[in-house]
């Protein structure tokens, strides 16, 4: 059996300047270069254009995250798709001030759609957990816990408590 190693998220925008903004604005993302790439073989590998793509790659803690700007890009419904259709449900980020990190989302061209708060843990102090979208409607996750009584809580509820979740410094560079 080969082991994989995590590389990176890619999410197809628009806009790549937009999404740039609102990554590194709203989320405190560090952007890379930008990249181009196209042509007959990139069309065949990627399944896409021969026209190619602008690519951006975005770190935050251990993520990264690469953002691709399709030159012949299709429209999709500014929507956002249901969290129960299948691909891509969200990307969830641990926050410090969740009320800030939502202004800022929402400055940056986001929008939020849920909220819910909920006690993980016996005596715990409890959470609130909110779902955004980025300018293009992907859905975000974004989670604070009071305490770390409260964050060891949530991730033994999800069954995370034994691959250190949350990442080490996943939370540094989040708003």
């Amino acid at each position: 059996m080969t082991r994989a190693r995590y590389s990176h998220l890619a999410i197809s925008v628009a806009d790549i300047e937009r999404s740039r903004g609102f990554y590194v604005g709203a989320l405190g993302f560090a952007a890379a270069q930008p990249y181009v790439a196209g042509g007959r073989r990139v069309a065949t590998l990627m399944e896409c254009d021969p026209a190619g793509f602008t690519g951006l790659f975005l770190r935050c803690g251990d993520v990264l995250v690469e953002l691709l700007e399709h030159h012949a890009g299709r429209t999709a419904d500014p929507m956002a798709r249901a969290a129960d259709e299948h691909g891509l449900a969200h990307i969830s980020f641990i926050v410090d001030d969740l009320d800030r990190a939502v202004a800022a989302v929402e400055a940056h061209g986001g929008a939020l759609r849920t909220r819910f708060e909920h006690v993980f843990g016996p005596g715990g102090t409890g959470s609130v957990i909110v779902f955004c979208t980025d300018p293009d409607g992907n859905r975000i996750e974004l989670i604070q816990h009071a305490d770390d009584v409260e964050t060891a809580s949530h991730a033994e509820y999800l069954g995370l408590d034994r691959l250190g979740w949350p990442a080490i410094g996943a939370a540094d560079s989040v708003t």
